[in-house]
């Protein structure tokens, strides 16, 4: 099926959620953005194969919690479809956990505690050579905000770690890529879904990050972060189904 033009479907967990600065620039006579709410009962009409691209957002609950929220084995089938097809795929927070449960990886509560707000990332020497980070600084800020961990896929390449947890981001193959990390993350963003993010510092106990410092925090730093969650969705997007990188 030849597309004429992309066409994205983003799975996310809670309806705040969006793609925020990575869709700050997309253009929507060249992109069609689909936001599909499993957790609150969507399912697609559709097969996967009509779309071009996949992303999977964060959310609060834990990627190993299927047997609480059932609609969890229903993203995974779909993200081993995606896979299957060789559509390209992106993970975030949540997102890439699924990613790395789906490859065969342990996903767990990691033992270093909650890792929230601006955080420095490093890309590896591979992450350097990437095809959606290849373009970036060695060494970046973004927004962070997760408790649980994974292990790095087998065969998968390793491309991102940060000084709390080493496993930031990975590619799959030549199609599948997993951030721990929120570029999509900015002060709008923040503000939509300020109920969740104050509700997830609450219950890790976190008291020296508020959202009054995160919202300050995100005012500082977008004028940075944007520019980079542009450039890797745009990379993303000129990834096609069945190429090779």
């Amino acid at each position: 099926m030849v597309l004429e033009k992309n066409r994205v479907l983003v799975i996310r967990h809670e309806t705040c959620s969006n793609l925020g600065l990575l869709g700050s620039t997309l253009q929507p006579d060249k992109t069609l953005i689909r936001y599909l709410d499993p957790a609150e009962g969507e399912v697609l009409s559709e097969p996967i194969t009509d779309y071009s691209h996949l992303v999977i957002l964060g959310g609060p609950i834990s990627a190993y919690e299927d047997d609480l929220y059932p609609y969890l084995r229903y993203e995974f089938e779909l993200v081993e479809k995606a896979i299957a097809n060789t559509i390209p795929t992106l993970g975030i927070c949540l997102g890439s956990q699924i990613l790395a449960k789906v490859l065969g990886a342990n996903v767990y509560r990691g033992t270093q505690g909650r890792e929230a707000g601006w955080r420095h990332i490093s890309l590896t020497e591979a992450g350097q050579q990437d095809p959606l980070f290849h373009t970036f600084p060695q060494r970046f800020q973004v927004f962070e905000s997760h408790q649980d961990t994974f292990d790095l896929p087998k065969g998968c390449v390793h491309l991102a770690s940060s000084d709390m947890y080493p496993n930031q981001a990975f590619r799959y193959q030549t199609h599948v890529w997993s951030l721990q990390f929120h570029l999509e993350i900015g002060e709008a963003l923040l503000l939509d879904c300020a109920a969740i993010i104050e509700k997830e510092l609450e219950e890790s106990q976190i008291q020296d990050t508020t959202l009054a410092q995160l919202l300050e925090d995100a005012r500082a730093h977008e004028p940075s972060v944007k520019p980079l969650a542009n450039t890797l969705m745009q990379q993303f997007l000129q990834i096609k189904v069945g190429a090779a990188v």
